[in-house]
C-alpha cells in the first residue's frame, strides 16, 4: 500500500467492524484448529486453496509473493506464525520508523534553542 492508500485506509476505517472482525476471526481459526488431526499440521497448504485466495479477490495477484510463501509453509508454521514470527517480521521497521519520526521532532527543537541562545 503507498502512503495515500494507508491514510485513506485511516481516515474511513470502523474500528468497531474492524475488532468484530478480528473476533470473527479468532474464533473460525480455533474452530478450524481444533478440528485438525495432529498429522494434519505437518502438511502443506494445497495449491488448490492457495488459488481460492485468488478467486475470490482476498489477495491481489500483486501480493502473490505472500501466496507463495504461504505454499511453502507447514499448516502448523501458518497457525503458529501470526503468534510468532509474523511480529518479529516487522519490528525493524517499526524501528526505523520511530526513529526517524523522533529525529524530525528533535530538530525544530534544536533550531529553536539555538534562535533563543543568539
Amino acid at each position: 500500500m503507498s502512503d495515500d492508500d494507508i491514510a485513506e485506509l485511516s481516515s474511513v476505517i470502523n474500528i468497531d467492524s474492524l475488532l468484530e472482525y478480528r473476533i470473527a476471526v479468532g474464533k473460525q481459526t480455533r474452530q478450524i484448529v481444533s478440528s485438525l488431526q495432529p498429522g494434519e499440521f505437518r502438511n502443506k497448504v494445497q495449491d488448490c486453496r492457495l488459488q481460492r485466495l485468488f478467486d475470490e479477490n482476498a489477495i491481489l495477484q500483486e501480493a502473490s509473493d505472500i501466496a507463495n510463501y504461504w505454499g511453502k509453509k507447514t499448516i502448523a508454521g501458518l497457525v503458529l506464525m501470526p503468534a510468532t514470527r509474523h511480529n518479529f517480521l516487522h519490528l525493524n521497521k517499526c524501528a526505523r520508523i520511530k526513529d526517524k519520526l523522533q529525529k524530525k521532532m528533535k530538530k525544530p527543537n534544536r533550531q529553536a534553542q539555538r534562535f533563543s541562545i543568539l
